[in-house]
Order: structure tokens, then C-alpha cells, then sequence
């Protein structure tokens, strides 16, 4: 996905396989998203759609990685693209801990209108 400057971040996504619009669980993490693919399978095992993103800088994203810098406009813009993927029912939520933990509270203090919740 872009992101407002341009930079492209990479997910990956899961979602159930069943037709219709889910609820998302977004994970944004500097600890390379192939470490999300038993949560993304489990996630969409239950009727969500579970979206792993490298942050920028890190492991498949482009960009710099500052500590940081980019996670409240990145957390922002990618919790509105998550909101308006066709098969989003338009209710992000977030999670995971550390690093994973502060992307959430950077992304919330931006108020992306899409996100329902965090839990860092």
C-alpha cells in the first residue's frame, strides 16, 4: 500500500473464506510479518481479516526505518486503506505487543476514523 509521501508498505493478508465483509486485525511490526502467518491464518479461521505489515524500513517495506517517526501518519493511512479494502466491513481493530504496541498508540493519537480499538 502507499503510503501519503509515496513510500510502499507491504502486508500480507488473511481473511475467511466465505464471501462477504469482515471486521480487520491489523499488526504493523518492525519484527518481519512472516511471524504473523499462524495468527492471520487463526484470525481468518474466525471471520476476520487479518492484515501483517512490514513498517517502513523493515524487512519487505520500503522507506527508512527511524524509531518512531512515520508510525502515527503510517498507522493512519494504513488503518483507512485496511477500512476500505472490498472486503473490510470498515472496523479496524489493532494489536500485539512492544514495538507493535506503540505503531497502535501512534496510529490512535492520529484518529484514523475507521479504527475500533487497540490492544497494546
Amino acid at each position: 500500500m502507499k503510503m501519503r509521501d509515496g513510500v510502499t508498505l507491504r502486508a500480507d493478508i488473511y481473511r475467511p473464506k466465505a464471501d462477504g465483509q469482515f471486521p480487520v486485525l491489523l499488526e504493523r511490526t518492525p519484527y518481519d510479518k512472516n511471524y504473523g502467518f499462524s495468527f492471520g491464518l487463526e484470525a481468518a479461521a474466525r471471520g476476520y481479516v487479518a492484515v501483517v505489515q512490514d513498517v517502513r524500513g523493515r524487512y519487505t517495506s520500503e522507506g527508512e526505518w527511524y524509531t518512531f517517526k512515520h508510525e502515527s501518519d503510517d498507522g493512519f493511512d494504513t488503518v483507512e486503506w485496511a477500512a476500505a479494502l472490498p472486503y473490510s466491513n470498515g472496523k479496524v481493530g489493532m494489536w500485539g505487543g512492544s514495538y507493535v504496541g506503540a505503531t497502535q498508540m501512534l496510529a490512535a493519537i492520529a484518529h484514523p476514523p475507521h479504527l475500533a480499538g487497540i490492544c497494546p
